[in-house]
């Protein structure tokens, strides 16, 4: 069963979930496809054991840590003390072990899906979610609700998509940084939450009065049809010639 769900856990993480298959898993594992049929159904039913399997201790790791903190920070509580203690614990692990990264790149995937994929992520993760909350709440008191979920909106956005470990970051700054360092990103993600959490709070009510407009219907139009013909012009000059066939 362990071979099985690492093997799949392995495939998951690298094809997503259309891209592997239970031959793929079964494959991988050595073991038949008629076994992995009798162990877990179908696809959907490996997927989700795969997704729940490491849950239970990325969840006990991250409540330690956060009583950890409420209990030395005491009244001194932070922001960036609050989003470090939730997510320090599950970087510390995808840095030590590739088991971890795979998971927690399937963490990601899962948290931007639609659909009934989405109702894993309260499953696994929602009362601990509503730990973080609760602190948060600690520490900033006279904030409105809303702007609270707005702030764990934006924190999480941030740590599921490092969870994730896509490497555009390491194109983009030639190799300077990569998204694999775990270790340089739960440095830096709290303070850049911390800082943008509280301006947007000291913002308050102005912030419904920030102006948002749709771009003008005309100008929309004509910008999209000279990228049509800008596209059109730049493929058609790159497109190999057809020669005669001899």
């Amino acid at each position: 069963m362990t071979l099985i769900l690492d093997c799949a856990e392995a495939e998951f993480a690298e094809k997503g979930y259309n891209g592997a298959t239970l031959t793929s898993v079964a494959e991988l594992a050595g073991v038949d496809t008629s076994l992995m049929r009798y162990y877990f159904g179908d696809k959907e039913r490996l997927f989700e054991a795969v997704f729940m399997r490491r849950a239970p201790a990325s969840n006990e790791l991250r409540r330690q840590a956060m009583a950890h903190y409420r209990e030395t920070a005491g009244a001194n509580m932070t922001l960036e003390g609050i989003v470090d203690a939730f997510t320090r614990p599950v970087f510390e692990l995808g840095a030590k072990d590739p088991g971890w990264r795979n998971y927690l790149a399937i963490v990601a995937y899962v948290s931007t899906s639609s659909g009934p994929m989405r109702t894993l992520m309260t499953q696994a993760f929602d009362y601990v979610s509503y730990e973080m909350i609760a602190d948060m709440k600690r520490v900033i008191p006279n904030v409105p609700e809303e702007d609270i979920y707005w702030a764990y909106y934006f924190m999480s956005g941030s740590y599921t998509f490092s969870l994730g470990q896509t490497e555009r970051i390491g194109v983009l700054s030639n190799g300077k940084i990569s998204a694999l360092d775990f270790a340089e990103i739960a440095r830096r993600l709290p303070i850049f939450v911390g800082a943008g959490l509280r301006a947007m709070f000291a913002a308050g009510p102005a912030i419904k009065k920030r102006p948002f407009r749709a771009m003008p219907k005309d100008a929309l139009r004509d910008e999209l049809e000279d990228w049509q013909r800008h596209y059109s012009r730049t493929t058609s000059m790159a497109a190999p010639k057809q020669g005669k066939r001899r």
